[in-house]
Order: C-alpha cells, then structure tokens, then sequence
C-alpha cells in the first residue's frame, strides 16, 4: 500500500484490482498513461464505477481552480493535475492546469519566456493528442470550426464598423463615459485577479455592464454596448481598471469564440509607452490610447504590464469572433 500528499491531504493507494480504484490510484500521481489504461479498462466491462471517477475527478478538479483563484501555486497544480491525468483531451482541464503550472514554476514569468518545463511537457501532450492546433492560442473550450487568425488579427467589416462607432461615441461625449465607468466601478467594482496576478501587488479590479448594475445610471455606455450588440455581437461587457504597477500574468481567454475590444477610457497620456499588452508572444507598448479601440484575440496566451503612474480604465467587450458571428449559432456566454 502506497501513501502519498494531495492537495494537504493524506491519500492512500488501493490495493484493489478494481481498474477504477487504479485508475484514481494513477492519477493521483498524474500517471496519465496507467490513469487512461486502467479506466479504459473499466469502461470496456462497463463497470457502473467509471461515473464515481468522473465525480471524483471533477470534485478534485474544482478544488484545483479554487486554489488557482486564491493563488495557492503549491495546492494547484498536483490537483488539476491529477483531474487533468484522467481526461487529457479536456481542454478546459489541460488549459487550467497548464496555466498553474507555469505560475507554480515561474510566478513572474512574462509571455515573451518560454513555458516551464512541466507546463511545456504537459502542453506538448495536448498539441499531441489534437487538444489545440496553435501552442499559444489554449482557450478553455475551443472551437475547432473557427479560423485561428492570430492574437493580433485584422478587423472585419462589422469589427471595424464597432470599433469607429465606439471612438465616435467617446469623441462626442467622453466625459460621461469617464464618469460612468469610474461609478460603477465605485459601486460594484470587484478586485479580478482570479489567480492571475500577485496579490501583494496593486489591484485590477473589474465591474460587470449587465443587469446587477442598473442601479448606476449608465446611458452613455449603454448606448455603446446596445450599438456593438447589434453590428458585432455580445458575449460580455464591463467596466476594468488597473492600477500602477499591477501585472497580469500569462493566461489564456475562456474560449476562441470571440475577440477583445477595450475601449481606453482613462489612459494618462504620460503612461501610453509603459501600459504593455503582449499577446501571442508579440508585445505592444502603447496599445492602449484614451478614445482609442485595440483589438485582440484573448484566446491566445496574454499578460499585462502596467508601469505607469496612474490607473488604466476601459470599457472591455467580448464580441462575437466574425465567423461565429455569421454561423447563427451564437449566443451571450
């Protein structure tokens, strides 16, 4: 009988011939090779215990993304990983637990750096099994019908239509967005950080544009967002701020159906050259100008560096990716 830590807790190996038992066994010591061998077995016999598995995996796999969130970089990983060793071709799983461990091996590490050593080996695994078909673009739930264009694509017609709408709109009346968003950040603002930056460092804290806010009179960006809605399609809209010295750490968007709009409501003209969003492994200092729209695809690998003096404020808006956009299948998140 084996003993081994997970997570703070004590487990112990089965002795069991029960491949489920093995297979859980394996797993705990992210042995992907036996895990997926001894639950093949299991589900050749149809054994009723392959959906105890499932449960188990997704309880630890839970756990693991509470750790994330709380930065905890030494509980995260062996437990993503072990949920990870039972369904490597879930992207969502392999996303998660490549991102914790590149912040478990290399917490200040910058997308220009290559991966860690385990997060490679287990991205490598991934780009193996057809879990991705880019190793910088790890979305959680990818969409393999869609065309990968990049972190930096073109606009589409509709794309580009949004975009002058939002920067005619902030020219006419930027000072009600300004006051607007800084509102609602008073009122519903939420430190965001998920994990993806040092919590001993400043904050990036975000507010939701949604129903919850209707309390915070907000007809200037109501307008916007209604506008992008119709032209581009919406998948989520808020309000995010970050303040001077925060990082945001290398991390991949949810999903591959969409792309990024920020629209720069309070940028410092004096902190244009040290506000860097790098993406894809291609950084661009400046990229956020105060009435200005940039454009990315947040399903690609992504960090954020704020060396200015004062905060960085936009309107952030998830849009339709165009060819998902024109499927007819789409739909908010």
């Amino acid at each position: 009988m084996r003993k081994w830590v997970l997570g703070g807790c004590l487990c112990v190996a089965s002795t069991s011939n029960n491949p489920c038992d093995e297979a859980v066994a394996a797993a705990k010591v992210i042995d992907v090779d036996a895990a997926q061998k001894h639950l093949a077995v299991a589900r050749q016999h149809d054994l009723p215990c392959v959906a105890d598995v499932g449960a188990w995996a997704l309880r630890v796999a839970q756990a693991g993304q509470r750790a994330v969130e709380q930065g905890d970089a030494r509980r995260a990983p062996p437990l993503l990983g072990a949920a990870w060793a039972l369904a490597p071709i879930d992207e969502s799983l392999a996303a998660k637990y490549i991102t914790a461990l590149g912040f478990a091996d290399a917490p200040e590490r910058t997308a220009k750096d290559a991966l860690p050593d385990r997060a490679a080996r287990v991205l490598d695994d991934a780009m193996a099994r057809g879990v991705w078909r880019d190793p910088l673009q790890r979305p959680g739930e990818f969409d393999s019908a869609l065309p990968s264009l990049g972190g930096w694509p073109e606009a589409s017609p509709p794309v580009r239509a949004c975009i002058a709408d939002l920067e005619r709109a902030y020219a006419e009346n930027g000072a009600a967005f300004r006051a607007e968003a800084l509102a609602l950040l008073e009122a519903r603002g939420y430190e965001a950080h998920e994990g993806l930056q040092d919590p001993a460092k400043p904050k990036w804290s975000y507010a939701d544009v949604d129903d919850s806010t209707l309390e915070v009179s907000r007809p200037t960006i109501d307008r916007a967002v209604a506008a992008v809605r119709r032209t581009c399609g919406l998948q989520a809209a808020g309000i995010s701020r970050l303040e001077p010295g925060a990082a945001i750490r290398p991390h991949t968007g949810p999903t591959n159906r969409r792309w990024t709009l920020h629209l720069g409501l309070v940028v410092d003209a004096a902190d244009v050259d040290r506000l860097t969003l790098t993406v894809a492994g291609t950084a661009r200092a400046g990229a956020w100008v105060q009435g200005k729209v940039v454009l990315f695809d947040d399903s690609y690998e992504h960090d954020v560096v704020h060396a200015g003096a004062r905060d960085r404020v936009v309107l952030d808006l998830s849009v339709d990716h165009p060819s998902f956009f024109l499927r007819g299948d789409r739909g908010e998140l």
